[in-house]
């Protein structure tokens, strides 16, 4: 059964994405971390150009996240499934109170004809050692939802390491630390820079003068 095609405004040059950016980052119907950004509305769209995923299906999936890029979980498995060599996902929850595990299972066929089965899990006792058991926000909340997001995001990377292209689940990217503040490092000015690549230059031509 052949999957329903939707058309999308696609830019073809790379003048068309930046006015089609500048364009949308303009708009209040984006998410709030796209607008007025222009830049980054550019680059999200590139990334989604990578993954597949439309202009308006990157913009929606993709969030920058401690400074990374991450994708959606359900963008992901989206992602997964459209690959013709996804044989299957399969999620479920087994198991009662702390002995529960999330499991999901991905079938690949490989260029061989061989059908590869990808098996990963996340249970309750992985939630505790990475400290993340009654973290507040959505793991008190969707419990099994977030056990079922860390599953997948484990599968999907082992499994289609080529089709996400090294993105982790933006729902994973959340449960990390944020990265500390660096403070850049402020590059000199032209003219300072010829100051001193003039001083390098002169201090030979000095000490031959002082030698003759």
């Amino acid at each position: 059964m052949s999957s329903t095609q939707r058309n999308s405004l696609v830019p073809q040059t790379l003048n068309e994405a930046m006015e089609f950016s500048k364009i949308l980052s303009q708009s209040a119907m984006i998410p709030r971390d796209y607008q007025g950004k222009p830049a980054n509305v550019l680059v999200a769209v590139q990334w989604g150009m990578e993954l597949g995923l439309a202009p308006m299906q990157a913009l929606q999936n993709i969030a920058v996240i401690n400074g990374k890029p991450s994708v959606y979980g359900d963008a992901l498995l989206a992602m997964v499934r459209a690959d013709t060599r996804c044989r299957g996902v399969n999620e479920r929850i087994e198991g009662k109170g702390d002995e529960r595990v999330a499991i999901c299972t991905i079938s690949r066929i490989h260029i061989d004809g061989e059908i590869e089965k990808i098996e990963r899990e996340f249970s309750v006792n992985d939630a505790k050692q990475a400290k993340l058991w009654n973290k507040m926000g959505p793991w008190t909340q969707y419990t099994e939802r977030m056990m079922q997001h860390r599953a997948r995001g484990n599968c999907i990377r082992d499994a289609f390491p080529d089709v996400i292209k090294g993105l982790i689940t933006a729902e994973e990217a959340q449960d990390y630390a944020p990265e500390k503040a660096v403070k850049a490092v402020q590059p000199p000015k032209l003219s300072e820079l010829g100051q001193k690549v003039a001083k390098v230059f002169e201090a030979p031509e000095k000490k031959d003068k002082q030698d003759g």
